[in-house]
């Protein structure tokens, strides 16, 4: 039984291994862009950005194939990209580790930049980085947006023990907090 055990041993320590995050280089000839929308573009509300990948293949977080990798869209990021560096996951670093090759984002009105990065499986960046030109786009506010009125009413006292509700309340969403600035008609729940 211990030379059964040895010898796996030795043959897991023998064999090559891929691990995330490593310095995995990419294909010199790979080309990662945004297919839409385009530099310069003006959107209204939400918009599709699709993504493109050129001699690369497109794989889901948590796969090693060779020559492959998933998306990530950055959205008014400024800081740039370094090589081996683990993607941050937050509203500007948006992860599409399904595999994904667009998304439907919603975006506040004004001017914002968006930049793709291409991740191992691991949301390590590849050595160099695979980055796309950094576009930038308008967002204007759509006439759904724009028709939408909200009245707001004012919230009760906070000393008023009928209506007021405390700071810890567990009420399925309705306290203080998860409805200020939500449509209400003022006469309570």
């Amino acid at each position: 039984m211990e030379i059964i055990r040895n010898a796996l041993v030795i043959a897991l320590l023998m064999t090559p291994t891929v691990g995330f995050g490593q310095g995995v280089a990419k294909p010199k000839n790979a080309y990662l862009y945004i297919i839409s929308p385009h530099d310069g573009a003006t959107v209204s509300g939400g918009f599709w950005c699709r993504f493109g990948l050129r001699n690369m293949g497109v794989t889901h977080a948590g796969s090693n194939f060779l020559n492959s990798g998933h998306h990530h869209l950055l959205i008014d990021v400024n800081d740039a990209i370094e090589a081996n560096e683990r993607i941050p996951q937050d509203k500007q670093h948006i992860h599409y580790g399904g595999g994904q090759t667009e998304g439907f984002i919603q975006l506040p009105p004004g001017k914002h930049t968006l930049q793709l990065v291409l991740g191992d499986g691991g949301h390590v960046t590849f050595d160099p980085p695979l980055v796309s030109k950094k576009i930038t786009i308008t967002v204007r506010e759509s006439k759904k947006q724009s028709a939408r009125v909200v009245k707001r009413v004012p919230m009760p006292p906070a000393g008023d023990p009928e209506t007021a509700v405390p700071k810890d309340a567990t009420d399925g969403g309705k306290s203080e907090a998860a409805t200020a600035g939500a449509p209400h008609d003022g006469k309570g729940e």
